[in-house]
């Protein structure tokens, strides 16, 4: 079991996912500001099986999107939640055609019908299993601040 470590957190644009206390999942893009979540640092093998599982399967729902339309950020947003799942970003979306990243993350899309955690393959629940956090439901929230696997404490 490899760990992130510190480094590849600020420099790499991490795709990682989690599930909230009602089932629902959500994906998390950090593009290298967002913070990283221990369970996301902890087992990097764990994080690509995630990554490489939710990157086959196929659209299931339509979508929802909460910012002004820009093409290629419209068809990330839309690949995600097409797939039932909660989109969220370290751009806030604030500035039009312009990434402004932070170290929380903004919901920037929504399935219209949620991808069910109990639907899923019993070894891919085995493994999302580790990534539950303390939120009850990802479509209640707009925005989500994590605890960062390596925060500096004062």
């Amino acid at each position: 079991m490899a760990r992130i470590d510190r480094s590849e957190c600020f420099c790499m644009d991490m795709e990682w996912y989690g599930i909230d206390r009602n089932g629902n999942i959500a994906v998390f893009c950090s593009a290298g500001e967002g913070y990283l979540p221990e369970f996301v640092c902890e087992d990097a093998e764990r994080t690509d099986e995630l990554m490489e599982y939710f990157d086959t399967i196929e659209k299931i729902t339509d979508s929802s999107l909460f910012f002004k339309s820009i093409e290629r950020a419209e068809q990330v947003a839309r690949g995600f939640s097409d797939k039932g799942l909660y989109y969220f970003d370290s751009d806030d979306g604030t500035r039009f055609g312009i990434a402004t990243l932070h170290e929380y993350y903004t919901k920037r899309s929504a399935p219209l019908r949620p991808l069910e955690y109990e639907r899923l393959p019993e070894h891919i629940r085995d493994l999302l299993g580790h990534n539950r956090m303390d939120v009850e439901d990802f479509s209640a929230i707009h925005v989500l601040h994590v605890k960062h696997a390596y925060e500096v404490r004062i």
